[in-house]
C-alpha cells in the first residue's frame, strides 16, 4: 500500500497498490470466506433441530405405585405417596418414536404401608432413609415398538435403593393419550438382597418379610 500523508491534520489516506493485485482482492476473499463459514454453521444448527425435531420434555401429571410382598405370616403391600420424574420423549404426528431419557425420584419416607406406622419404620430402616432418603431410577436405554394400541418398551436403566446401584432391564407397556401426555406402566420384581438390604421383621425375629418384592406401577408423563 502506498500512502498520500497529511501530517497537519494528522490524516493518513491509504488507496489499493495496483502492482500487487492479490492485495487488492484480499478483503473480497476475506468476506467470502466470512460467509462460507456462516452457511457451515447454519447447516450444522440445521441438523441439530432436525435431530431433536419431536423430542419433548415430560413431568409427571399423574402416577399409581405400590410394593407388594410376603412374610411367613401373611402378604403385605406399601403404597408411594409421592414421586418425581421428568423425561425427554419423542412424538412426531400422535406417535410414539422414542423415549430418550427418564429420570425418577421417591422419598423413602413417601411409602406408606397398609400395616401402619410400626411396619413403616422397619421399611425405611430397611432403606437406611437417614442415610439415603430417596430411591432413584436412571433410564439409559429404551426400545420402542409399536403393539395394538400402545408400545412395549424395553428398558434399561440404572435403580438406586439403600445406596446401592443396579442395572434393572423391564418391559413397559406406554400409551400415548388424547390430552399428549404419555402413560407408562407396567412391575418388576426385585430382591432386596440384592441391594444389602435387611429384610423387616417383626416380634422378635419370628414374622419375617420375604426377600422378594414386585413394584407395581402406572405414571403418566404431560409435557412440560
Amino acid at each position: 500500500m502506498s500512502c498520500v500523508q497529511r501530517y497537519s491534520m494528522i490524516r493518513i489516506k491509504c488507496r489499493p497498490n495496483l502492482g500487487h493485485p492479490a492485495s487488492f482482492f484480499e478483503g473480497d476473499i476475506f468476506v467470502q470466506k466470512f460467509f462460507e463459514m456462516k452457511i457451515i454453521i447454519a447447516f450444522i444448527l440445521l441438523l441439530a433441530t432436525v435431530r431433536s425435531f419431536g423430542q419433548i420434555e415430560f413431568g409427571v401429571s399423574s402416577f399409581s405405585m405400590s410394593i407388594k410382598g410376603t412374610s411367613n405370616l401373611h402378604d403385605w403391600e406399601s403404597s408411594v405417596k409421592e414421586l418425581k420424574a421428568t423425561g425427554a420423549i419423542g412424538i412426531d404426528a400422535a406417535e410414539l418414536n422414542s423415549v430418550k431419557s427418564v429420570s425418577v425420584e421417591i422419598p423413602v419416607k413417601a411409602i406408606k404401608s397398609t400395616k401402619g406406622r410400626v411396619m413403616d419404620n422397619k421399611t425405611y430402616d430397611a432403606f437406611k432413609a437417614n442415610d439415603n432418603p430417596f430411591i432413584t431410577y436412571t433410564l439409559e436405554s429404551a426400545t420402542v415398538t409399536k403393539k395394538g394400541d400402545g408400545y412395549d418398551v424395553a428398558t434399561s436403566g440404572k435403580l438406586t435403593m439403600a445406596g446401592v446401584t443396579n442395572k434393572v432391564d423391564m418391559m413397559v407397556r406406554a400409551r400415548v393419550e388424547a390430552d399428549g401426555s404419555v402413560t407408562f406402566s407396567g412391575s418388576k420384581k426385585l430382591k432386596l438382597s440384592e441391594f444389602k438390604m435387611k429384610r423387616p421383621s417383626a416380634l422378635l425375629g419370628t414374622v419375617t418379610v420375604g426377600d422378594e418384592v414386585e413394584v407395581v406401577f402406572k405414571v403418566s408423563l404431560k409435557p412440560n
